[in-house]
């Protein structure tokens, strides 16, 4: 399926968008994003903490306000009327929304002596204005100075500023917290100012400024009592504690146990209003006691991070795919550029073979074609130099299967002499054993038997001259087989540098490796069967002696037998003897015939193996010199028939 170079480039690109693309991912969830959660959580602390130095510059405020009140009734004469003059316009602050009312409230009798109550107090009005009211001087009015706020400052250090829990007052149901400061007269402790600052300020200004995570912020007294908390309502005269309303709404209840425990954080299922996980960060006031509570939605905390990793993906894989895309073509252009090479590598292998590839590119493509080029040019020396190495093995197959015919004629010759031989022998043997049985009659019959000798001698004296023909002809047999040997031994030569060059060669020599192994086959074949021929032509020669010697010996025994024949008549028992001993030299001349027949016949087969042989090794020259032809011409000619239209096209395209 992907067995081509386009093909594994287009997967590679897919690949590696991918790859990169969960790489970005991986890279955003394992750092980038812990680290954008870092942020969003230094956020949320930065916010707490502009939100907490808010409240405590309000607080301050009130804090500076009260503070003067009480430095101001310190330094006033105990006149009722100047009190009542000066003490308003610091009650008022500049018209600061966020106070509720203030004033002066002396120690029993340290006023007026005797008097347990002489208070001072403004309370703002509906129109912003300040209205002093005397209420808590009646005799019906409880004692103030018994009251929290007011016994809480007595031992509190000069100057200091004591907040009371949150409470509504009970006049207007406002909810409110009270700033006390004590004063002194004459080092002694002489009352108490406060400044009654109304909550509502808070809601509103946490209304306005807790949203910067997402969420919201809340704010609790000292005594976790609710001074603003979106989504509770303050349907009582009493404030409500966080571990009463917890009671309704239980997500609350795992920042009344961090609030316990002394925790910063906690995360809730449900953050009331916003109806979804969310993470409570807890902020100290200590100059209050207060603690600001911030809300964020869980995923707020994340989202930066989420959207930070979808933006990358976004901007960076269509990038990579514009990236990958020109590399995918730029691979296409190269490939056409090595199709259109291979293309003129196959016209290499044509009838023409003086082509070159076309060289017009400097490139690594220019180096490639100037490569194949000199490889073409050595190519095309070796085939000419295995071309005639083929023509010449032809030519000498031709003639060893030539020369082994003829030896094949010459020896089936041999047989036929040498079977007529034997028969002359047999008949000999006949001949002698009646001139044993007939010597009686050897005076009868001497002339008889002289012309008989006379012939078996010129018998005789021709096997001895057969033998000697068939010993020279062995010897010329040997000589052919040490020639077809030779002839065996370069062609394995030639078969091995062959299938060296076959093999450099690469795809287009395997055709000839597979001709020069067959080449290298027969010639191995050729050798062996030349030295079995040398052996048994050796084994026939040897024989081929002894059996020129027996010759010998019979000639020799004739010409005696030829010159005692006069004295035949005075050696009647010397024939009788001398043909008894003809008789025995005959019978084994006639066995060594009969060897040296056999041994011929085989020579024959031999020699006929090793003509078919030559005939073959003439056969295998030719298929090598026509395979050489083809691989030159017709088989590159296919390649370049199945290879020519899609490189047509690619160069089409480079133009």
């Amino acid at each position: 399926m992907f067995n081509s170079i386009s093909r594994q480039l287009t997967l590679s690109a897919v690949v590696l968008t991918l790859l990169m693309g969960a790489g970005i991912y991986g890279v955003m969830a394992w750092r980038g994003q812990p680290l954008v959660i870092e942020a969003s959580e230094s956020l949320i602390d930065r916010t707490g903490g502009a939100i907490v130095n808010a409240l405590n510059g309000q607080l301050a405020r009130v804090e500076g306000t009260t503070s003067s009140l009480a430095a101001l009734a310190e330094s006033l004469p105990l006149d009722d009327a100047l009190y009542r003059q000066a003490l308003p316009n610091v009650v008022d602050d500049n018209g600061n929304s966020t106070i509720a009312g203030g004033g002066i409230w002396p120690e029993p009798g340290a006023f007026a002596p005797g008097v347990d109550k002489f208070s001072f107090f403004w309370a703002r009005n509906g129109q912003g204005g300040l209205d002093f009211l005397d209420d808590y001087n009646a005799p019906s009015a409880a004692p103030y100075h018994e009251e929290a706020w007011y016994s809480s400052a007595r031992d509190a250090t000069p100057g200091q500023c004591v907040w009371s829990a949150a409470y509504r007052d009970p006049a207007t149901g406002v909810a409110m917290v009270t700033c006390s400061v004590p004063y002194y007269s004459n080092e002694a402790f002489a009352g108490v100012a406060t400044i009654d600052m109304q909550l509502g300020g808070v809601a509103a200004f946490l209304a306005e400024n807790g949203g910067g995570t997402g969420g919201y912020a809340f704010v609790l007294d000292s005594e976790s009592n609710i001074i603003d908390l979106p989504g509770v309502e303050q349907s009582s005269d009493e404030m409500q504690s966080l571990a009463g309303v917890a009671n309704n709404q239980p997500w609350l209840t795992p920042v009344v146990e961090a609030l316990e425990a002394g925790q910063a954080q906690t995360s809730v299922e449900s953050a009331g209003v916003l109806a979804s996980p969310a993470e409570v960060r807890l902020f100290d006031m200590p100059t209050t006691g207060w603690t600001l509570g911030l809300v964020t939605p869980s995923d707020q905390v994340t989202a930066l991070a989420q959207t930070l990793t979808r933006d990358l993906l976004l901007f960076i894989l269509p990038l990579l795919a514009l990236l990958l895309g020109l590399g995918w073509w730029g691979g296409r252009i190269l490939l056409a550029q090595i199709r259109s090479t291979t293309h003129q590598i196959d016209q290499l292998g044509q009838n023409d073979g003086g082509r070159e590839l076309t060289i017009y590119r400097d490139d690594e493509i220019g180096e490639l074609r100037r490569a194949v080029n000199r490889y073409s040019e050595k190519l095309q020396r070796l085939f000419g130099d295995v071309r005639g190495v083929a023509d010449a093995i032809a030519s000498e197959s031709s003639e060893i299967a030539a020369g082994n015919n003829e030896l094949s004629s010459r020896t089936e010759q041999q047989a036929a002499s040498l079977q007529e031989t034997s028969s002359t022998m047999e008949q000999m043997a006949a001949t002698v054993k009646r001139n044993a049985d007939n010597a009686q009659e050897a005076d009868q019959r001497v002339k008889e038997s002289a012309a008989k000798v006379k012939r078996g001698g010129e018998q005789v004296s021709r096997l001895a001259q057969s033998m000697e023909s068939i010993n020279e002809s062995s010897v010329e047999v040997a000589s052919i087989v040490q020639v077809i040997e030779n002839i065996a031994f370069q062609t394995n030569i030639l078969a091995l540098n062959a299938s060296v060059e076959a093999a450099r060669a690469g795809e287009h020599g395997r055709g000839f490796a597979v001709v020069a192994s067959e080449v290298r086959e027969l010639a191995s074949r050729s050798a062996a069967s030349a030295r079995n021929i040398n052996g048994l032509i050796k084994t026939t020669s040897e024989q081929i002696a002894t059996g020129s010697g027996y010759a010998d010996e019979a000639e020799a025994a004739m010409k005696e037998i030829v010159s005692s024949i006069e004295e035949v008549s005075a050696r009647i028992s010397e024939i009788s003897q001398a043909s008894s001993e003809q008789t025995n030299g005959i019978d084994e001349i006639n066995r060594a015939v009969t060897q040296m027949d056999t041994v011929t016949q085989q020579n024959a087969g031999l020699v006929s193996q090793a003509a078919g042989a030559a005939n073959e090794l003439s056969l295998q020259a030719q298929r090598l010199k026509g395979l050489l032809d083809e691989f030159h011409g017709s088989a590159q000619g296919e390649s370049h028939s199945r290879a020519l239209p899609h490189s047509e096209q690619e160069s089409r395209h480079l133009t």
